[in-house]
């Protein structure tokens, strides 16, 4: 029994470090997604429909940031997902205080900050 327990509890460790190796296309294509609509909704001044956004892009690059972390060898990504979680939030402020204008500021951040760390972690 004792020998079935430390196999399943191998498999598992193996199963979530193989998931903790790869970072899902769907997981970046969401994001990629979710960041479009975010910039259409403020250009639109859709505060809802843009608030809804920065908070699901928060939670994906909250993902993101416990899969370089979980890494080991990525600081800088994971620095980068924190920093993309801050914009995130300032999106939610700005738009919830009508500011349009801060909103795509830090929208405009946001994007730039993904294609520094597609610079150095994104797979051919």
């Amino acid at each position: 029994m004792r020998k079935v327990i430390t196999i399943a509890t191998l498999m598992v460790a193996a199963g979530a470090a193989r998931g903790a190796a790869e970072l899902g296309m769907e997981l970046m294509q969401n994001i990629e997604d979710s960041n479009r609509s975010l910039a259409s909704n403020i250009a639109l001044h859709d505060g809802k429909a843009a608030i809804a956004d920065a908070k699901d892009l928060d939670g994906l690059f909250a993902e993101v940031e416990t899969h370089f972390t979980q890494r080991g060898d990525a600081a800088n990504a994971v620095e980068l997902s924190k920093k993309s979680r801050s914009l995130a939030t300032r999106i939610v402020s700005a738009v919830s205080s009508g500011d349009f204008s801060a909103a795509t500021d830090a929208a405009t951040d946001l994007s730039r900050t993904c294609r520094t760390c597609h610079t150095f972690y994104k797979k051919e």
